[in-house]
């Protein structure tokens, strides 16, 4: 029979609102739920009887099997074809020699060069006539090649470098002959050095630095060769007037 609601007691009226809550609440939770799955599915479909862990293990065995066919091919080939397919020895000695060679070619031929020198003397001594070719012509051409590599623009950048200038000319006349001067005064004292050799040593120290090898070691080492050749060719020109005094101060 049907029950008027307004007519049954506060207690009862109030049960029952609680509980038709509690119904709308989860039906509408549930709705929510089947809502998501749909809209979950929609945006992830795979083909009938396939899933992701399907998918992988087809990659898997397709890559053991590619891994396997691999190993199979590597291993049918015999000793005496993957030695024909690498380079023989001499081949592989002779591009690291190359590479070697390339990288530090200076150091190779100035030590083939005193190989030379000490295997037969009158070659560089006499023959080559380096009174010529070692103070004259080897400096010009030095010079020419130098000059030829280098640009105007650099050059005119080197001049105005006047704090770096100063600095390598004090260096170079100063400090070194300064620290030369006091090792060879305390080998003289410890008499580790004849008188002779002692004051050799601060005279070479007083010169100004060769031409030659200043241009050479800088453009081996990549330095700045237009700084290289003005403090080369300023140093020797006020070595003029510098060295003869060092020498007198140092020794007198």
């Amino acid at each position: 029979a049907k029950t008027d609601f307004h007519s049954m007691p506060y207690d009862c009226r109030t049960q029952l609102t609680t509980v038709s809550n509690k119904v709308i609440y989860s039906t509408m939770t549930a709705n929510n739920i089947n809502i998501n799955s749909n809209m979950l599915e929609t945006q992830v479909s795979l083909p009938v009887g396939l899933s992701v862990h399907n998918d992988v293990s087809v990659n898997t065995e397709s890559n053991n099997s590619q891994s396997a066919k691999d190993y199979t091919t590597s291993s049918s080939t015999s000793p005496s074809e993957r030695q024909q397919t690498q380079p023989p020895p001499y081949k592989l000695l002779f591009s690291k020699w190359c590479t070697f060679y390339n990288k530090n070619s200076f150091l190779v031929l100035v030590v083939f060069a005193i190989l030379i020198a000490y295997a037969y003397p009158p070659l560089g001594a006499v023959y080559l006539a380096p009174q010529i070719t070692a103070t004259w012509i080897a400096v010009l051409f030095i010079f020419i090649l130098a000059g030829m590599g280098i640009k105007t623009e650099e050059f005119s950048k080197a001049f105005t470098r006047f704090y770096f200038n100063f600095f390598l000319q004090a260096f170079n006349f100063g400090a070194v002959s300064g620290i030369v001067f006091g090792f060879s005064r305390f080998m003289l004292a410890v008499n580790a050095l004849p008188q002779s050799l002692a004051d050799g040593m601060v005279i070479c120290a007083s010169l100004p630095i060769t031409v030659n090898m200043v241009l050479v070691l800088t453009k081996s080492a990549g330095g700045d060769e237009a700084s290289a050749i003005f403090n080369a060719a300023f140093g020797n020109l006020v070595g003029v007037f510098l060295s003869p005094a060092l020498i007198l101060g140092y020794l007198g």
